[in-house]
């Protein structure tokens, strides 16, 4: 096929960046991938317009920046979360303008939005009449009724977010681009049901999160034990929907002889931990190290048995994948997007019912995981053969091709 021949697609990433982290790098890497057979018209903001300028130049990516001013960013800060989202909204209505125009000089083939990675900011770009493709989409998650105790401040902003999802869902905008887009890749089932069974046959599950390929090629090598202590491990962001007094609570009932608890990172849900630790009793078996460099983790990765990830609202876990990537066997609430990063060969998930249900379950599966090394061993041995079969960036590229390739022959 020659380059005339080739599909031009339009690439819409509000959050993008080569050189990124999180949703930024993701946004980037699904453009990255459509490029490898694809021309790429990438549509973004001017966050990391560098980093893209330099990269787009390696990968035949051709971006134009729509930029966020100065001055909208100052005034939305002031209304905090719901000023952030006011900020999305106005560059998604200003994108789509210029996708417009563009579209009325390339006659794109397909348009892509990519992220935002949630419903509440509508593809508005399904107006373009061309096949569309939408996500991964999330923000359907929400804490589950009787769990709300965990997440200490956060009980009312969830509580509201409950109730505006369900607003932003019925908005006319939400609902048209529902209706006209074509594939929706939804980042998890939780999601998917909150979308609804009108579109569910649009959606294909396609969790965020994808491995980096240095992570890809190093060897996954036995964990290094010097003694005898059952070692627990998080990383990530300390927010209160990572309900980490759910595993102090199955902690203290577990009466685990020689096992201790690290909390790498940093967050708002800090000094809530340290008080629920301090309540359940376990205060002596948690340490606190805060945000480490990311050099740093592997050692702790390394020397851990199993790294705990309670979350009770994720929509997928990047510390939960890059687990699994070293053979570290994870447990985790089956529940949004954790849920669908872990399988039952690859770690244990525990059921979401009632707090009391869900922390006995945890406890049983803390006492098994102590007292069981081999079966450590080999789940840690399926989550490596799981984060390399399923969540590499080559697993996602043949979807998006696939994908690609059946709205374009059906057009």
């Amino acid at each position: 096929m020659t380059t005339a021949e080739t599909p031009k697609v339009l690439m819409i990433a509000y959050a993008c960046n080569p050189e990124g982290t999180g949703e930024h790098w993701l946004g980037w890497g699904w453009a990255e991938q459509a490029a490898k057979k694809h021309r790429v018209y990438l549509l973004t903001t001017t966050n990391a317009r560098d980093a893209i300028g330099r990269h787009a130049k390696i990968h035949g990516i051709q971006p134009v920046f729509v930029p966020v001013p100065d001055g909208l960013r100052k005034f939305t800060d002031l209304f905090g979360r719901f000023g952030g989202w006011m900020r999305k909204m106005i560059w998604a209505y200003k994108a789509a303008r210029v996708a417009d125009e563009w579209h009325r000089q390339e006659k794109f083939a397909l348009v892509h939005q990519t992220t935002f990675h949630t419903f509440r900011v509508p593809f508005l770009a399904t107006r373009l009449g061309i096949p569309s493709v939408w996500g991964p989409v999330a923000g359907g998650e929400h804490i589950p009724f009787g769990f709300y105790h965990f997440i200490g401040p956060l009980f009312l902003p969830e509580s509201i977010r409950r109730v505006f999802n369900r607003l932003w869902f019925i908005w006319p905008a939400v609902q048209r681009a529902l209706e006209q887009v074509d594939v929706i890749f939804v980042s998890n089932r939780t999601t998917m049901r909150f979308l609804g069974s009108k579109v569910a046959a649009k959606c294909v599950v396609v969790p965020p999160n994808a491995m980096r390929v240095e992570d890809e090629q190093k060897p996954v090598l036995p964990h290094t034990r010097t003694d005898k202590v059952f070692r627990l491990l998080y990383v990530g962001n300390c927010l209160p929907t990572r309900a980490m007094g759910l595993v102090f609570a199955a902690l203290a009932r577990a009466k685990l002889e020689n096992s201790e608890l690290t909390i790498i990172g940093t967050g708002l849900g800090l000094e809530l931990w340290r008080r629920e630790a301090r309540e359940y009793g376990v205060a002596a078996q948690v340490k606190f190290l805060g945000l480490l460099p990311h050099a740093q983790l592997a050692q702790h990765y390394d020397t851990a048995d199993l790294l705990v990830f309670p979350a009770l609202r994720d929509s997928g876990g990047s510390a939960l994948l890059e687990a699994m990537s070293k053979g570290l066997p994870v447990i985790c609430l089956d529940w949004a997007g954790p849920a669908e990063m872990v399988d039952a060969d690859s770690g244990v998930k525990i059921p979401v019912t009632t707090p009391e249900e869900t922390i006995q379950v945890f406890a049983d599966a803390l006492v098994r995981l102590q007292k069981d090394s081999s079966l450590r061993a080999r789940l840690g041995l399926r989550a490596a053969e799981r984060a390399r079969s399923q969540f590499t960036w080559a697993v996602k590229r043949e979807l998006l091709e696939n994908t690609y390739q059946r709205l374009l022959s059906a057009r």
